[in-house]
């Protein structure tokens, strides 16, 4: 399993902000936005501020869904921010490692591409 991580330079809450826009834009929804800095606070343990989103498009998921059950475990998609002070670290897991990925015909594997691209233009989006 990889997840790629890389680093912006921009504070947790423009990542976010940005990356909320770069989602809604592409007609994709988000899910949850979990604050795992706040719900570490409220056991009385800290951390770095970390957003963990969940998000994507039902009508694509579904077309991994019915080729390959055990990819339902992938989805949706996750996306990692992690502030400091040096920016944000951006970390996810890379769609083309996702499980039973090779057994997936061309329609899903282009689906992963696009995923792929997904990503990489939200990371493009923030430099």
């Amino acid at each position: 399993m990889e997840y790629i991580e890389e680093h912006i330079d921009l504070s947790i809450e423009e990542a976010a902000r940005r990356f909320e826009a770069w989602v809604t834009e592409r007609g994709m929804k988000i899910f949850d936005k979990i604050d795992q800095c706040k719900e570490a606070r409220q056991v009385d343990l800290t951390i770095e501020p970390t957003l963990y989103y969940i998000f994507g498009n039902p009508k694509v998921g579904t077309l991994l869904m019915q080729q390959d059950d055990q990819i339902t475990f992938e989805l949706p998609l996750k996306l990692l921010l992690i502030g400091d002070n040096k920016g944000t670290k951006v970390i996810y897991k890379n769609p083309k490692e996702f499980v039973h990925h090779d057994r997936l015909n061309e329609q899903g594997q282009q689906i992963l591409d696009h995923m792929c691209q997904f990503y990489a233009g939200y990371l493009e989006r923030c430099k």
